[in-house]
């Protein structure tokens, strides 16, 4: 932010606020447009690549024919158009040639097919961008042998190994002795002649140092109590018991989760759900309230499942990081198995050397990286290890692939208690299905014997028919047919002696099939002549999909019945099975039989209901109460056969080059060639490499992301990318001291007599907060900012906007609504998908949750309109640094928002619990809830106004009984509004 930009102060007239709110959010400036660095890395993982396999056959320098006289393999090229014009327009996809040809608009790109709706949208995403474009020329692309010198391209600063330096001698002699940290600055301030800022007050460190650290406002209390501490200690003392505080892992674990690009759902083009992603959430949690090395975070987070291990605990925490590696976005309904491999592991090289390493390998994957020393031989010995990691199942399945759900050790009660549980369940399931089964054949049975039906094992059969069960559902036994044999020599009589004279409807039980035959002749005999009916037996029976009804009949009671089924005529297979007449009244309707009252079958069949009752009811307590499942995990594992990985020259995984042995990146790298073990992946050997403290790149991307959660900016601003198109550190030798210290035992000292932090995050972020350069003040110095107006030389606190989550949090602590309880699922209620793939279907519902927002469900593509809108990070890119933008709906969102106006209303309910207390008090404990600081003179004159008590000492019951009086609002009303002025204010959003 520019900060010449004075603070607006809050216009407490009632309209007046409305508009304050919005023009302070208006004229607040971003603190940065988005970081180039990324965009160029958007470009090279999610652009380049697909120009590169569907684009440059026929739109390249290296076509035979440039078609259409447009030439995609250089940045002037794409903006030159071809024939027909310019080919895009920069922010404008939706009236860009290439865009609407991707989409199949109007001409057809590729020719070949229509590319992944998820391609089409990055490509709609880079324009939108701007089209960043590093290339400027043709490219040239090597797939055997390299042209990158290796030797020379350690030259570069991040590839050097780091030193430690001396802190300089800087400052007055009568200053106190500075920090090491301070020293590198003071020196770099005093080389510039640049004025850098006094300390901020006291209220002010007090706010920042809760929302770094903790990621929550200081409520009233702890303001009062930070304050009252006058002693040389206090800041270091408010420092540490944050540092110890739950809260801590919380906040700083999400920093982690933006770089893990973590979510509860795989998004993509079948957004199913991740059931148990929330276990590494939580095991990063855990990883900062402990202060486990970081060194080991590394390790596990790559090669967890093969390390050693002493317990159960262990193990399970080491399966549950190597979630780090399954958390992207993957095409599941990817045909192309091959294809969807090398897009796994290519997320997966792109994730650890962005989070790690602070490099962009994913642009080696179709030619030698154009800007850092990294030759596709490095990318595909890279691509070895990791494709012979186990990340999806069912690659074989013809449509959409899944991932393994791995169990992690459980306790010998738990499994015990599981194993009696499903042996109990299993026995009731088959006690019931027996006892349905007995049930049903004796309920056939009373129909056979009580009722007008005639199986086919009491027909008289001519001729050779065939018996089977094949195909349910049938009555008794079975069911015959004439194997579609001898036709017109075969029938079945069925005989009845009606029990009385009347009319009976004659219906016919068979299977229907599409190879049944369709003009069965069913003849009927009845007391007034015969009947000759053809049944379809190629349709479904309609009654109970069993019957087929042939016609209505009158019986006399000592005449026999008779019905003859019989093949004559036919083609398809003719079915026999049962034959019902059932008795119709004068009115036309189906007569119900009586259930017999009595008698050994009725009795049977009575107590045979009950049993199965009994079981049923038995076996729903059961499944209602069952016993905890066993525990799985999100985590890799080494395939059964490992194996290098050939080239993909062009990046294209069906035109193979030369096989690649497994290995590490060449620029970074000892001199000799790494052994991995031919029956392992090379993922243990990864992680060790990674974690080394030998590695140049680990400690310093680590260490800077840090400064930048703490400072506003990274000592290299361009956090994820270390690489020539990331920025150049601006205090190079602070990096290196403060990186060669982080590797440095605790209990050891480096070099130059600095205590090592022993790969400790909480000791470095301890040693950074107090240290003046974190403490100065925001203030504005005009001649400092003429020199250095990007505050590169950090003369000042850099003025931040508070991340999303720290926004949401704090509106729900001021309103006494946070609920800081830890862990469990957000997603235990959704099934496989978040939202089945149905136009019709409902859209995901979010269930609101007053927890903090580390455990909202973050579904990709549905992300809380709180996050999305005040920047939070895209889940499916590594994001060391989140882009801080301001827009209009930022601020109609906090005037707007049903959350907002609910929390500022129970905010002055809570602050208005006390009638006895004074409207003036109540004003002064809405500024330090709201905005951590007392309320000047004037600003507590302009509240008294707004709220139309000009008294300051008329107590809260005086004042409501005025109101009522003279049929006013009451004060908790008013303060609701005035609240939520305050929450949509600049200052509240901002930490200074």
């Amino acid at each position: 932010m520019n900060s010449r930009t004075a603070t607006p102060r809050v216009n407490l007239s009632r309209t007046a606020m409305v508009l304050t709110a919005v023009l302070m959010m208006l004229r607040l400036p971003a603190v940065h447009a988005d970081d180039r660095a990324q965009q160029l890395e958007f470009f090279e993982a999610r652009i380049r690549p697909v120009l590169v396999r569907h684009c440059y056959e026929c739109h390249s320098a290296e076509s035979d024919e440039v078609r259409g006289g447009l030439q995609l393999d250089s940045a002037a090229g794409l903006k030159k158009g071809g024939d027909s014009g310019p080919a895009v327009i920069a922010g404008q996809p939706d009236e860009s040639p290439l865009i609407q040809a991707l989409r199949y608009e109007s001409s057809e790109m590729p020719p070949s097919g229509r590319l992944p709706s998820h391609i089409v949208r990055d490509f709609e995403k880079w324009v939108a961008m701007g089209m960043p474009d590093p290339r400027t020329e043709p490219l040239t692309t090597s797939t055997s042998g390299t042209t990158i010198d290796i030797a020379q391209g350690r030259q570069f600063w991040a590839f050097q190994p780091f030193q430690d330096h001396a802190p300089p001698s800087a400052g007055n002699a009568t200053d106190e002795s500075p920090s090491s940290i301070d020293a590198f600055i003071r020196a770099k301030l005093q080389q510039s002649g640049v004025q850098a800022t006094p300390p901020a007050n006291r209220t002010t460190l007090v706010r920042r140092l809760f929302f770094d650290l903790i990621g929550l406002p200081p409520s009233e209390s702890d303001l009062r109590t930070a304050l009252a501490d006058e002693s040389s200690e206090a800041v270091s003392d408010l420092a540490n018991q944050l540092l110890d505080s739950p809260q801590f892992g919380v906040h700083w674990g999400r920093h982690w989760l933006d770089v893990a690009r973590y979510a509860d759902s795989n998004g993509s083009d079948f957004n199913a759900t991740f059931h148990n992603a929330w276990k590494y959430r939580d095991y990063v949690v855990e990883f900062m309230n402990h202060d486990r090395p970081f060194h080991e975070f590394v390790r596990e987070q790559i090669a967890g499942d093969l390390l050693p291990y002493q317990d159960e605990s262990e193990r399970s925490r080491q399966l549950i990081a190597t979630g780090f590696l399954m958390l992207g976005p993957k095409m599941l309904s990817e045909r192309d198995k091959d294809k969807l491999t090398m897009d796994v592991v290519d997320e997966q090289i792109n994730t650890v050397g962005s989070a790690f390493l602070g490099m962009t390998l994913g642009c080696a994957r179709c030619h030698d990286h154009k800007f850092d020393p990294i030759p596709t031989r490095d990318y595909y010995a890279l691509a070895g290890i990791f494709r012979s990691t186990r990340t999806l199942q069912g690659e074989s399945q013809k449509y959409v692939s899944t991932w393994p759900r791995t169990p992690l050790p459980a306790a010998a009660e738990q499994i015990a208690a599981i194993e009696a549980f499903e042996t109990k369940q299993k026995s009731l399931q088959s006690a019931i299905t027996a006892e349905k089964k007995q049930l049903a054949e004796l309920q056939q049975q009373h129909q056979l014997n009580s009722r007008g039906q005639v199986d086919d094992t009491q027909a008289r059969l001519i001729g050779d028919w065939k018996a089977s069960k094949l195909t349910p559902r049938f009555i008794g036994q079975g069911y015959v047919h004439d194997n579609r044999k001898d036709k017109g020599e075969k029938s079945a009589e069925f005989l009845w002696t009606p029990p009385s004279d009347g009319i009976f409807e004659v219906r016919l039980s068979y299977t229907h099939h599409a190879s049944r035959a369709d003009n069965v002749p069913v003849l009927i005999r009845h007391a007034q002549g015969e009947d000759t009916v053809l049944l379809d037996q190629t349709r479904p029976p309609e009654i109970d999909d069993l019957f087929a009804a042939v016609g209505r009949f009158r019986f006399q009671q000592d005449k026999a019945a008779s019905v003859l089924v019989s093949n004559a005529g036919t083609t398809g297979f003719v079915i026999v099975d049962a034959v019902q007449f059932v008795e119709v009244d004068s009115n036309g309707e189906i007569r119900q039989l009586a259930e017999e009252s009595s008698g050994p079958e009725q009795e049977q069949m009575t107590r045979l209901k009950t049993s199965i009752e009994k079981l049923e009811s038995e076996l729903a307590a059961l499944k209602k109460d069952p016993p905890e499942p066993l525990p799985k995990a999100l985590a890799v594992q080494d395939l059964p056969e490992v194996q290098d990985c050939q080239i993909c020259v062009r990046g294209e995984h069906r035109n193979l080059g030369a096989r690649v042995p497994r290995g590490f990146l060449q620029v970074v790298s000892p001199d000799q060639t790494p052994v991995i073990n031919e029956q392992t992946s090379g993922r243990r050997q990864l992680a060790d490499w990674i974690a080394s403290p030998e590695n140049p790149l680990t400690a310093r991307v680590i260490v800077n992301r840090v400064w930048q959660h703490l400072l506003g900016e990274g000592i290299v601003r361009s956090v994820d990318n270390f690489g020539r198109l990331g920025e150049r550190p601006s205090h190079p030798e602070l990096l290196d001291h403060l990186a060669s210290r982080f590797v440095t035992p605790a209990d050891q000292q480096t070099d130059h007599g600095a205590a090592g932090f022993g790969w400790s995050i909480k000791s470095l972020i301890r040693e950074i907060v107090l240290t003046e350069v974190y403490q100065r003040s925001s203030h504005h110095i005009e001649s400092s900012w003429q020199e250095d107006p990007d505050n590169r030389l950090l003369w000042k606190a850099h003025r931040r906007r508070l991340p999303a989550e720290s926004l949401r949090d704090a509106i729900l602590a001021i309103s006494g609504r946070l609920d800081l309880s830890p862990g469990g699922s957000p997603v235990q209620g959704l099934g496989t998908l978040v939202k089945t793939n149905d136009a019709n279907a409902d859209d995901y519902q979010r269930e609101e949750t007053s927890r903090r927002s580390l455990y909202m469900p973050i579904i990709r593509n549905e992300l809380p309109s709180i996050l999305s809108v005040f920047d939070f990070a895209d889940p499916d890119l590594v994001v060391g640094r989140r882009p801080v933008t301001n827009v209009p709906a930022q601020a109609l969102f906090l005037l707007n928002s049903p959350f907002v106006m609910e929390s500022a209303r129970r905010t002055a309910d809570r602050l208005c619990q006390q009638p006895s207390d004074t409207v003036a008090s109540v004003v002064q404990r809405t500024y330090l809830e709201v905005l951590s600081r007392k309320p000047t003179s004037e600003e507590l004159s302009r509240a008294l106004r707004f709220l139309n008590f000009p008294d300051a000492d008329a107590t809260v019951a005086t004042a409501d009984a005025m109101a009522e009086q003279n049929a006013g609002e009451p004060v908790v009303t008013r303060l609701a509004r005035f609240v939520h002025v305050l929450l949509a204010s600049t200052e509240f959003r901002m930490l200074n």
